[in-house]
């Protein structure tokens, strides 16, 4: 059977096209067959300009911006009218703060009821549940049709996230039992929410190290979380439920949930003090994966990894405070770049060895990371939905083989 297959022309099973340096396959709907790719590795379920990553110079681009260049020289609010609009325009992303920030404050009143939930559910978990019972607050006098339509309803779900954030880390890092919110008209939003989070103010280096924190991780083209909204997306369900469908993906272990767990265990070796390379040695020896190295995409140094590594490296004093925790990171690099066994598996650090750093910089504890990731991937995710609606594909139905 499979001879009699393979005498017939792939053009019979496939519109062949060449896109640059990749060869794409477009099924023949008329044909009767399916297409066994576990994981979707090698399979494109949509077309898309929204982010890119360039593989062989290890470069990644929001809308064809470099994400080095973002972090040097945009903020935050910048990058979300970026990847939403398609715009980088400076003006535009201040009105839209402005409304990110009123949105925030009216979150804080609207999502104070929820503060009994905390102590049972986990951060992420806390963000779905704040996001879903905002959808009738926000989405009931809004379409997603207009730009304007989505700056708000985008402005809407990151004000949510940013003030479930802020309730959470501040109950938990305070023993007031009543929530409160810190607002001063000179400083700018993140220097008000961290306040809000920590209870006092914060040092210029946190703002700076969250905002560069916050546009490294806004996008990273179709992985497991965005894949996700996007398949949402396609069955018509709002906006909200799409980010918190994200969220619960984004929390697994094998997905955003690495950066806590990495932060967790540089936690445990610092609290223990434990040798770095008979560490990584027993973890070999047991043929068990040592978090913060390697990635699916990722056969060389992740750009955003080696990023946060040279700001690790190259302002090293606005790191004092927390220097132990950035030795022990540093430390585990350099081990693991001596060791032939993870270069040969193209085993390099990811983002999450370094990111828990600039986190615990502006204040946060490992237990948070995934939290904020998700804080910055919804504009990533929300790009995404926008983008799904507008391509009218249709809904995402893949198939399965039967055994």
């Amino acid at each position: 059977m499979t001879s009699k297959i393979l005498e017939r022309s792939i053009n019979e099973f496939f519109e062949v096209q060449q896109l640059s340096d990749q060869t794409i396959l477009k099924p023949n709907r008329k044909v009767k067959m399916k297409i066994l790719d576990e994981g979707l590795m090698q399979t494109a379920i949509c077309r898309s300009n929204v982010g890119r990553i360039d593989e062989k110079e290890l470069k990644l681009e929001y809308r064809g911006h470099n994400v080095r260049d973002l972090a040097n020289n945009y903020s935050f609010s910048d990058v979300v009218y970026l990847l939403i609009t398609g715009k980088l325009n400076t003006e535009g992303s201040e009105e839209f703060l402005d409304m990110f920030h009123n949105n925030y404050l009216s979150a804080l009143k609207h999502i104070e009821k929820l503060t009994p939930v905390i102590f049972g559910t986990t951060p992420t978990d806390f963000l779905a549940i704040t996001v879903l019972s905002s959808q009738g607050k926000w989405l009931s006098d809004h379409s997603v049709k207009t730009k304007d339509e989505r700056l708000i309803i985008t402005a809407s779900i990151l004000a949510t996230i940013a003030a479930a954030i802020a309730m959470y880390v501040q109950k938990y890092a305070t023993s007031e039992p009543v929530f409160k919110t810190f607002f001063d008209t000179k400083r700018s939003f993140f220097a008000n929410f961290l306040a809000t989070c920590f209870g006092q103010p914060c040092d210029d280096v946190a703002e700076e190290m969250l905002n560069k924190f916050l546009i490294l991780h806004a996008e990273h083209g179709l992985n497991c979380s965005t894949a996700t909204v996007r398949a949402v997306a396609s069955s018509g369900a709002d906006p909200f439920n799409a980010v918190a469908a994200g969220i619960c993906a984004f929390s697994g272990p094998l997905h955003g949930g690495a950066s806590e767990e990495v932060g967790l265990m540089i936690d445990d070796m610092h609290d223990n003090s434990k040798n770095i390379s008979t560490f990584i040695d027993e973890l070999v020896e047991r043929k068990q994966r040592l978090m913060g190295f390697g990635h699916r995409i990722y056969k060389q140094p992740d750009p955003r990894a080696s990023y946060m590594s040279d700001i690790l490296a190259k302002q090293k004093a606005k790191f004092d405070v927390i220097s132990s925790y950035v030795n022990i990171s540093q430390e585990l690099a350099s081990e693991v770049s001596k060791r032939p066994y993870f270069s040969q598996r193209g085993l390099y650090p990811n983002p999450d060895l370094f990111n828990g750093l600039l986190l615990r910089r502006a204040g946060f504890k490992s237990h948070m990371n995934t939290a904020l990731l998700c804080f910055s991937r919804t504009a990533g995710w929300l790009a995404h939905y926008y983008d799904s609606i507008e391509s009218k594909a249709p809904i995402l139905r893949p198939q399965e083989l039967y055994l």
